[in-house]
């Protein structure tokens, strides 16, 4: 679910000859990473299915599972892609400020989100009481294994095992990235491939082995392929950096979107919680390199300005929707399900509005500045 907030467009590679002398990257174009407008449409996309899902179409019609899916590989590509230009530039990476970076990112609107939360549940505005455990767990985002200690949801209806996933991610793959810097990015890419092969096989384990088909659903190593598949095409073949990349040819995009509606389709829950997160990825690989290097309707209504809108404001609104839907049921019941999903989506959005333009956008500024200087060092 992050945003890459980065300068303009890639400049020539020749400005960072010597960069490449010390680490070599054919392959790639550009030294600083471009803002993609097709991205933030996805991250529309992506939050409308969860937000559907979570508002009772979830069942039949929404799938809203792959609407995390979807923000987890596109965070994946985004933060390797990031990385990989600052390897490429500079010929190293800075842990302190990739952290540094996320933090900003990440925790402020988190925290403020909690603290809103508390004050409704304190206030008998929420259905369901929050467990004080829980509620650290959450604010160190390690909620996704706190059942394993016995430990029940802090506050209600925040979402948070999804951005756990990514930040245990975001804890290893840097340092990992960082001793890979004599490596080829394509070696980079392979050892990734074998980390999937490898997050599939303990699904496998847990689902027939133990018949563990629940958690496997939330926890962060069974789950990070999802991410891993973006770092993928970060590494190999990115659409965004390198000038020769693969194109994907109609009959390519046909063959993985039907691929990918049949994980839909196919409603085997030991499929589910199984091989589908590795078609999903292999599907995703495909249309998203169609996608960020076509043009035509589609391409208009990703770079479209209300898709632009909420994709700026989706870190929030994925944090908040389901406490607003949750409020409006329990103190609204009479709207109904529709006027639930209504009056939450428009509160959400609000909310979103006032938190970006108070704690995002002053944050992404300073991040912006560290980019810029890290880039003049």
């Amino acid at each position: 679910m992050a945003r890459a907030l980065t300068g303009n467009a890639g400049a020539s590679v020749s400005a960072a000859a010597p960069a490449m002398a010390r680490h070599p990257d054919a392959a790639i174009a550009v030294t600083r990473m471009p803002h993609v407008g097709v991205l933030d449409g996805i991250r529309a996309v992506a939050f409308g299915l969860v937000f559907l899902g979570h508002a009772g179409l979830g069942a039949v019609l929404i799938p809203g599972g792959f609407g995390v899916t979807l923000f987890f590989f596109l965070s994946g590509f985004l933060i390797t892609s990031l990385l990989r230009v600052e390897r490429w530039r500079s010929g190293r990476v800075d842990l302190k400020r990739f952290y540094l970076r996320r933090f900003l990112r990440i925790q402020p609107p988190l925290w403020i989100t909690m603290a809103v939360v508390f004050a409704l549940t304190a206030g008998g505005l929420t259905a369901t009481p929050y467990d004080p455990l829980g509620v650290i767990a959450q604010a160190t985002l390690w909620i996704n294994y706190a059942h394993l200690f016995g430990i029940a949801d802090g506050l209600p209806d925040l979402p948070l095992w999804s951005l756990a996933v990514e930040e245990h991610f975001y804890l290893i793959f840097p340092a990992i990235f960082l001793l890979s810097l004599r490596q080829p990015v394509q070696v980079v890419a392979a050892w990734c491939a074998v980390a999937c092969a490898a997050a599939l096989a303990l699904r496998l384990i847990y689902v027939f082995g133990f018949g563990e088909v629940y958690y496997t659903y939330y926890w962060s190593h069974t789950r990070v392929d999802s991410i891993l598949f973006g770092c993928i095409l970060a590494l190999w073949q990115n659409p965004v950096l390198e000038r020769h990349a693969w194109r994907p040819r109609p009959a390519h995009v046909a063959a993985a979107l039907f691929f990918l509606l049949m994980t839909f389709a196919y409603r085997n829950e030991a499929f589910r919680e199984t091989i589908r997160y590795t078609i999903q990825g292999l599907c995703l690989f495909v249309l998203f390199s169609a996608v960020m290097q076509t043009g035509g309707p589609v391409r208009a209504i990703l770079t479209s300005w209300p898709l632009q809108r909420i994709g700026l404001y989706s870190y929030t609104l994925y944090l908040i929707h389901m406490v607003a839907l949750a409020l409006f049921e329990f103190n609204m019941p009479w709207l109904g399900r529709v006027g639930w999903g209504v009056a939450a989506a428009l509160a959400s959005l609000a909310y979103a509005a006032v938190l970006y333009a108070w704690v995002e956008r002053p944050l992404a500024r300073i991040r912006h500045r560290m980019n810029e200087s890290e880039a003049r060092s």
